[in-house]
């Protein structure tokens, strides 16, 4: 038998935006009294995904307390649905035992959307929350917001553990979550100049693989400081599949006539991955599963590059040789925390991207003149920086992989020989007063440097492991607070 499934919708979406995907799993097989759509108030600004997560709980003990609900069942969420369903994994089974069987998430905001800054702006409360007295969910969108506590505060249940636990929601046995996102565009979004992403969703925030290490500059060097990554909790790789054809919405509309794509293979593709997900019942189909996923991602991959075999590719999936090919470029999402090393946010900070030169002399400082390289990391790495507005101390970079990569890219033909084949990040923090400064008490600003991604595996520190191709990275710095010498004096009396 098929099972029972639990369909949960995104933000501002009600909760028959999921019923096509229920109609379709009718279709093949699930009975409607098996299938059910969850839904929840994201528009109110006084509810936060925690609310939306303890009524879930109740409502589903109710539902199997009186039968509607099997012991288990699957779950499908959309968007901000992802985080609500994680939110009540981790809030009620941190170390497994959920009634879930597989979690499969379509197009999820796992690590936040862009989009979320907007959903407070005069125009969006507009067009979205006119009927609402102009509420537009803004706890919801707080949570939404790139580099949002929330976001990481899951992950360090369900994914992530920088004191070496793995717990988890998640297990091969258990829990096993599923993630499908597409690299087309919602028409219209174009306008806000973002790549590798739905529309909504960046393809590297959806991803629910994520790493993390800690940056300890109070041990080691400025430039050499400690890094400690963080444990993985749960499996160690989740079936991650990224559709060339289908955008935020679409991916909701398992029928090939909704795919962007005129080649039957790949407008087909969406539904029995939907499918395939859903009937995994052991490891070896979830291993299984996981590689045919790769499989697919890697393809999408393939049509951001250059070449015959790479033409051939975008004509018969997009129609033409000449389709638009940055926006399948990968990116890594970097999430940035800074804390003093007593534990206070600093907000106060400049991160850039430069690289380590080879003869050691790498003193990091904002005093020193901008450098060519740091220009073209800025110009052509970053493609978007964000600070997060309700925590200063959280700054989150989307790098473009391709530019950092290829063969005309910064680590291969920008960096001269003066230099290691390094991307490092520097981090420059202003002093918070007269009294107080960070890094060093010998300028006003002082700085340090984080080595993120080598083009030689023989990288010291694991730089050349940290940085994944679409995924998010979390990198928590501390940084020393360094006291002036009359906050604490003695002397004798006289």
């Amino acid at each position: 038998m098929p099972g029972h499934v639990l369909l949960i919708h995104g933000w501002s979406a009600p909760d028959k935006s999921m019923a096509e995907v229920g109609h379709f799993l009718t279709g093949h097989g699930y009975q409607t009294a098996d299938l059910f759509l969850g839904g929840y108030p994201s528009m109110s600004d006084d509810v936060r995904v925690g609310d939306s997560a303890r009524r879930m709980q109740a409502v589903i003990t109710e539902m199997q307390g009186d039968g509607r609900l099997p012991a288990r069942f699957h779950l499908v969420v959309h968007s901000t649905g992802a985080l609500v369903a994680r939110r009540w994994l981790a809030d009620n089974y941190p170390s497994g035992g959920a009634p879930v069987d597989n979690l499969l998430m379509l197009a999820p905001a796992n690590f936040g959307s862009p989009l979320a800054t907007l959903g407070r702006s005069l125009l969006t409360r507009v067009i979205k929350g006119w009927k609402r007295g102009f509420q537009t969910g803004t706890e919801f969108l707080h949570a939404l917001e790139l580099g949002s506590c929330l976001q990481e505060d899951i992950a360090l249940i369900d994914r992530l553990s920088p004191d070496g636990e793995t717990a988890s929601p998640f297990s091969i046995a258990g829990t096993r979550p599923f993630v499908i996102v597409g690299a087309c565009q919602i028409p219209g979004t174009q306008i806000l100049g973002e790549e590798a992403w739905d529309g909504t969703v960046r393809i590297a925030s959806a991803n629910i693989d994520p790493r993390g290490m800690t940056v300890d500059f109070t041990q080691g060097s400025l430039t050499e400081p400690k890094l400690t990554p963080w444990t993985r909790r749960g499996p160690d790789e989740t079936p991650f599949a990224v559709l060339p054809d289908r955008h935020h919405l679409t991916v909701l509309r398992p029928a090939g006539k909704w795919s962007e794509s005129n080649d039957p293979q790949t407008a087909d593709r969406l539904s029995g991955l939907i499918l395939a997900a859903l009937a995994v019942k052991t490891g070896a189909d979830y291993a299984r599963v996981a590689s045919e996923w790769t499989s697919v991602s890697n393809e999408t991959r393939k049509l951001a590059q250059d070449g015959d075999e790479a033409d051939a590719l975008r004509e018969r999936i997009l129609g033409r040789a000449s389709a638009n090919k940055s926006r399948f470029n990968e990116f890594y999402q970097i999430v940035v925390e800074a804390v003093d090393e007593t534990g206070l946010p600093v907000t106060d900070y400049r991160l850039w991207l430069t690289a380590p030169k080879i003869s050691g002399k790498n003193k990091v400082s904002a005093a020193k003149p901008i450098t060519r390289i740091e220009i073209d990391a800025q110009n052509n790495l970053i493609k978007d920086g964000h600070r997060n507005r309700r925590n200063g101390e959280r700054r989150v970079l989307h790098i473009d992989r391709r530019a950092l990569m290829q063969s005309e890219g910064f680590l291969k033909k920008t960096l001269s020989r003066a230099y290691e084949p390094v991307l490092a990040a520097a981090i420059t923090a202003a002093s918070p007063g007269e009294k107080i400064a960070y890094f060093s008490r010998d300028a006003r600003a002082g700085s340090g440097l984080i080595r993120l991604r080598t083009h030689s595996s023989s990288e010291p520190g694991g730089g050349d492991r940290f940085l994944r191709r679409y995924a998010t990275h979390f990198i928590r710095i501390i940084i020393p607070r360094v006291l002036d010498d009359d906050v604490f004096t003695v002397r004798p009396l006289r």
